[in-house]
C-alpha cells in the first residue's frame, strides 16, 4: 500500500488482500487516520481477503466492511475469531460470499455455527477450510438451512466419521469439497439426496467436485456411483489424490466398474463434464456396451476424463462416443489403438443417423501409447500404421490436430523396450503419428 492520501482514497479499488506474513502498521496506521467519516474509506471495495489475525488490527478491517460483498478471514486464533465473529453479521451487509481459513479445533466450530445461524440470509457462496478437524453435523445444519446458498467448499480435517446434513440444501447448485476419503463425501451426498430415487434434497445440484486422500472400504466406488443417479448433475469431478499413504482399510488396487452409474441412465441426460480420477494402480472396468450406453445417456456431453485408468476399450467404441455426443471438445479414453480393433457391437440404421464427424474436439488421449505392442514400424504383411491411426482419427474428428499421451503408462513401454520387447521408441511412434495427424487437421482446415 502506498502511502498517499489521493491513493487511499481511490475510489477505483476493489480488492484488498492483507497477508499476515507482510505486517505493515504503519500502513494500518495511515488508513485510520485517511478514513473519512461520512463515507467509506474505499467506495468501491467488493472483496477483501484478511489474513492478519491481530485483534488491534480489527478496526482497520471494520473500515473495509460496508461495501464488501466477498470476505476471507484467517480464523486460526482465538482472540481473533471471537472478536470479528461479532462483526460480519452486522458490518458486512451486502456480503454474498464468505471463507473461513484455519487450523481451527471445535471450539471453533461451534463459534461458527452461531454466527451461521444469525447471519441474514443473503449468503450465497460459503467456503470453508479446516485443515486439523472435521466439521461437525451441527455445522452442517447451520450452513442446510441457508436459503439462497448456491456454491458450497469445504475442505476438512483426517477424523473421518459419517456425515449427516438435514435436507433441504434448496439453492445448492455447487458442491466443492476435500477430505480424507470418498467414505467420506459418500456419507454426505447419501444423506442429502435422498434415500431413494425419487426424492433429492438438492434439487438444483448442478456441480460436484470432490478430491479425496483415500478411496476407503472396497466398494465405495459403486456405491457413490450409484448416488450419483440420483441427482441431476451437469458436472461430475470426482479425483482421488494419488500422492497420499495408502488408506487403514486399503487391500491393494482398486477395481470398480462404471455400470452402476449407467444403470438409469435417464438420469443422466444433463451431464456435460464427468471425470473420475481414480488412485494410482487403480482400473475402471468399462466395455465397449458401456461407452455406446454412455453416448446415448449423455447427448450433452462436453469433456469426459477417466484418467486413461479405464480398461481399453476398442477404436470402434471411441469412434462411437466422439461421433454420437457432438458438443464433445475433449475426451480421455485409454483405448486399444491397432486397426483391428474396431469393435463388434452391430448398429441398427437408427444409430447411425445419429453418427457424424466431430467437427469440435480439439483435445484426445488414448492411452500410454497410440500404437499399442503392434511390432515393427513398418512390417511387410502389414499397412503403415503411423499413417492409418492419424487418418482413422481424423475421419471422426477432422479438426483434431493433437493427442496427448500417458506418462504413466509410458513408463511401462519403456520398461518393456529397454527389455527387448519393442524395437521402435514408442515417443518416435508417437512423434509420427501427432504430425500426419497435425498434417490432415491442417488440411482440412485450409
Amino acid at each position: 500500500m502506498q502511502k498517499s492520501r489521493e491513493v487511499l482514497r481511490a475510489t477505483r479499488v476493489q480488492i484488498l488482500f492483507n497477508h499476515h506474513f507482510r505486517r505493515d502498521d504503519s500502513a494500518y496506521a495511515l488508513l485510520l487516520a485517511s478514513a473519512p467519516k461520512d463515507a467509506p474509506l474505499f467506495p468501491q471495495l467488493r472483496s477483501v481477503g484478511w489474513f492478519d489475525s491481530r485483534v488491534e488490527n480489527i478496526p482497520v478491517l471494520n473500515l473495509l466492511l460496508p461495501t464488501v460483498q466477498t470476505l476471507a478471514l484467517d480464523i486460526t486464533h482465538d482472540k481473533f475469531r471471537k472478536a470479528v465473529f461479532q462483526n460480519p453479521r452486522t458490518t458486512c451487509l451486502h456480503l454474498k460470499a464468505l471463507e473461513f481459513i484455519g487450523m481451527v479445533d471445535k471450539l471453533a466450530t461451534s463459534e461458527l455455527e452461531s454466527l451461521l445461524f444469525s447471519y441474514p440470509e443473503g449468503l450465497t457462496e460459503l467456503s470453508i477450510r479446516f485443515f486439523r478437524d472435521n466439521i461437525s453435523n451441527a455445522l452442517l445444519e447451520a450452513i442446510a438451512v441457508r436459503p439462497h446458498l448456491q456454491y458450497l467448499t469445504l475442505q476438512i480435517g483426517f477424523k473421518s466419521m459419517p456425515l449427516r446434513a438435514p435436507q433441504p440444501f434448496q439453492a445448492l447448485t455447487h458442491l466443492h469439497m476435500s477430505c480424507e476419503s470418498l467414505s467420506l463425501f459418500s456419507s454426505l451426498l447419501h444423506s442429502i439426496s435422498g434415500t431413494n430415487s425419487g426424492t433429492s434434497g438438492c434439487p438444483n445440484l448442478e456441480k460436484i467436485y470432490n478430491i479425496a486422500l483415500h478411496c476407503g472400504p472396497t466398494g465405495i466406488w459403486s456405491e457413490l456411483l450409484t448416488i450419483l443417479t440420483r441427482t441431476k448433475l451437469e458436472h461430475i469431478s470426482i479425483e482421488k489424490c494419488s500422492n497420499s499413504e495408502p488408506h487403514p482399510c486399503y487391500t491393494g488396487p482398486t477395481f470398480f466398474e462404471l455400470r452402476p452409474f449407467l444403470a438409469r441412465p435417464t438420469a443422466l441426460v444433463n451431464i456435460k463434464t464427468l471425470l473420475i480420477f481414480p488412485a494410482h494402480g487403480g482400473s475402471i472396468i468399462l466395455t465397449d456396451a458401456d461407452v455406446h450406453t454412455l453416448a446415448r445417456a449423455c447427448p450433452h456431453l462436453y469433456s469426459v476424463s477417466l484418467g486413461n485408468h479405464n480398461t481399453p476399450v476398442s477404436l470402434g467404441a471411441l469412434s462411437y462416443i466422439v461421433r454420437r455426443c457432438h458438443e464433445l471438445c475433449e475426451i480421455s479414453l485409454c483405448a486399444d489403438a491397432r486397426l483391428d480393433a474396431l469393435g463388434t457391437i452391430p448398429l441398427d440404421d437408427d444409430e447411425q443417423m445419429h453418427l457424424q464427424p466431430n467437427i469440435r474436439l480439439r483435445r484426445l488421449a488414448i492411452g500410454g501409447s497410440p500404437i499399442a505392442c503392434v511390432g515393427p514400424l513398418n512390417p511387410p504383411t502389414a499397412p503403415d500404421l503411423m499413417m492409418s491411426i492419424p487418418r482413422f482419427l481424423h475421419m471422426i474428428a477432422p479438426r483434431l490436430a493433437k493427442l496427448e499421451i500417458s506418462f504413466e503408462l509410458h513408463f511401462e513401454w519403456t520398461y518393456r523396450r529397454y527389455m527387448g520387447m519393442e524395437v521402435i521408441s514408442d515417443i518416435e511412434r508417437w512423434k509420427k503419428v501427432e504430425d500426419v495427424l497435425s498434417e490432415l487437421a491442417q488440411g482440412d482446415t485450409d
